[in-house]
């Protein structure tokens, strides 16, 4: 069990990957970072692009847990991807939140969330 606040993030950050494959998505990346931010997960479900933000907790973490200026930094940063795997800014894309707690671990996925 996860002892403090990183490891609490990457167990989860763990769990939400493997939650997402199970799914059927396919991970493309995990903590891509850019001079102007990071993205915990970037993933392909069918022709769409998903960059997912993971919010974990013991607790079930609140939807407020994603700040304005994070979501900033993930959309640049969503925007420096695209352009270092010459993809086109054009893709199907879009930007999820996993708020995942426990455990047991319990999860709410927000498609779409910003």
């Amino acid at each position: 069990m996860a002892t403090n606040s990183y490891e609490t993030g990457r167990a989860t950050e763990d769990w939400a990957v493997q939650y997402l494959v199970e799914l059927g998505y396919e991970i493309l990346a995990r903590n891509f970072r850019s001079k102007t931010g990071e993205i915990d997960v970037v993933a392909r479900q069918g022709k769409t692009i998903v960059f997912l933000e993971v919010k974990g907790s013991l607790r079930q973490p609140r939807v407020e847990a994603v700040q304005p200026r994070q979501i900033q930094r993930v959309r640049r940063a969503a925007q420096d991807f695209l352009m270092r795997r010459n993809l086109s800014q054009e893709s199907l894309m879009r930007f999820d939140v996993l708020l995942v707690w426990g455990p047991p671990y319990q999860v709410s996925h927000l498609l779409d969330a910003f």
